[in-house]
């Protein structure tokens, strides 16, 4: 018993250094609401809805598990863009989160229209336009309902050996599609968008639903380049380093240069977070990454 305490209690081997402080996420939260207020007002096209949600990765849903939402943090704390199913001749997801909880872990593919879309017409039946987005649901999932899709698709992502023996995959299929105002005032229209879709691994939200997560302050917005390897492409300004997710950038290339693009980074604090990423990666690449505790800071 005392062996294994003494392992419990072991001294970090590692230093931790206090940077130019991690900016509010709060004040963080409200300016994105604010600027996301102001883009779907706009009526923009959808890839400038895509480029918005890259940069700020905490908006998008689908990171935690469906139904009760578990206390892990997505595989790889990274939202993952354009996501190719290798072998689906359909269209790719815009998004793509890896959740998981201590049995299962779900592939969240989040796919998002033009936010002046109706669900409905005039007549109050859904649109020629949202039955082809809905359909795409139907399509992924036979995909994923092919054995040899699933190893292609684990292979190419890196989802972890434990999760893949130890767990079972669920699915889990997001829309981001509309305005809450067109069923706003309107209780018939309310019910029946509730009820359209119709399995339990299937989510409608609006655009007006879309808000900064705290608990995903850290994500960073990567692009699959296969064998469990990623390339950054955003780092919002909220993000952080320490041990708790020193794992994870052995995954990712470029993120020195996503931290440089994000002009709302200080110059200080991006040179303190480069030498801080480069300082964990060889951390976790050592042989003894021994006292990973809750008494480390964010840097």
């Amino acid at each position: 018993m005392f062996q294994a305490m003494s392992k419990f209690l072991k001294t970090p081997n590692y230093k931790q250094e206090q940077g130019p402080p991690i900016p509010s996420f709060d004040e963080y939260a409200k300016r994105i609401k604010q600027e996301f207020q102001a883009l779907i007002d706009s009526d923009p096209d959808e890839p400038a809805v895509q480029r918005f949600l890259e940069a700020n990765p905490s908006m998008v849903p689908g990171a935690w598990t469906p139904g009760t939402r578990s206390g892990h943090w997505p595989i790889h704390l990274a939202l993952i863009t354009q996501p190719p199913l290798h072998g689906f001749d359909g269209r790719k997801p815009d998004f793509l989160w890896l959740s998981k909880h201590s049995g299962a872990w779900y592939p969240a593919l989040v796919e998002i229209e033009r936010p002046r879309k109706k669900i409905f017409t005039a007549k109050g039946v859904p649109t020629a336009e949202f039955n082809q987005a809905r359909n795409q649901f139907i399509q992924w999932r036979a995909w994923f309902d092919e054995p040899a899709h699933t190893e292609t698709f684990m292979d190419h992502y890196g989802v972890p050996l434990h999760l893949r023996t130890q767990c079972v995959r669920g699915n889990h299929f997001i829309l981001i599609y509309g305005r809450r105002s067109e069923v706003n005032g309107k209780p018939a229209l309310s019910k029946q968008r509730g009820l359209l879709m119709t399995t339990g691994d299937e989510e409608i939200l609006s655009y007006d639903r879309l808000s900064p997560d705290s608990h995903l302050q850290y994500a960073l917005t990567v692009k699959a380049t296969g064998g469990g390897q990623f390339e950054v492409i955003a780092v919002p300004e909220t993000f952080a380093v320490c041990s708790r997710n020193a794992s994870i950038l052995t995954n990712f290339t470029g993120i020195d240069a996503a931290i440089d693009r994000n002009e709302r980074i200080s110059r200080e604090r991006a040179a303190f977070l480069k030498r801080r990423v480069a300082y964990w990666t060889d951390w976790i690449q050592s042989e003894d990454t021994s006292g990973v505790g809750g008494r480390d800071f964010w840097e």
